[in-house]
């Protein structure tokens, strides 16, 4: 039966070609921590872009915010009773000074 040790060409087990001691556990805990920071070079190298994505579009949905709000106050002012009032006397229409209802439901009809 073959060691898998012996399969990769070791004479002795890998635990015994570890230094011991002191020297062990530096290496050990460099590799941790060496592991760690390519990590986080890993994380913050790929959220980098995607703030300033978010940035842009954070950008254009304000300036798109304005450009809404500006409609709508086109709107407002065009829909205003004194503006309709201009228009309809700029097309020619005529204020009623004295209007006469009349009741369409007691059958009322109005004659001249």
């Amino acid at each position: 039966m073959i060691r898998p040790r012996q399969k990769f060409g070791f004479k002795e087990p890998l635990a015994r070609k570890i230094p011991r001691g002191a020297m062990g556990w530096a290496l050990l805990i460099m590799l941790v921590w060496i592991g760690l920071a390519a990590t986080y070079v890993v994380q913050v190298t790929q959220s980098a872009p995607r703030g300033d994505q978010l940035q842009k579009l954070e950008n254009k949905i304000d300036s798109l915010e304005r450009d809404v709000t500006a409609l709508e106050d086109n709107i407002a002012r065009g829909s205003s009773m004194y503006t309709l009032t201009e228009r309809a006397k700029n097309l020619g229409f005529v204020a009623v000074e004295k209007p006469e209802y009349i009741n369409p439901a007691s059958h009322a009809y109005a004659m001249r």
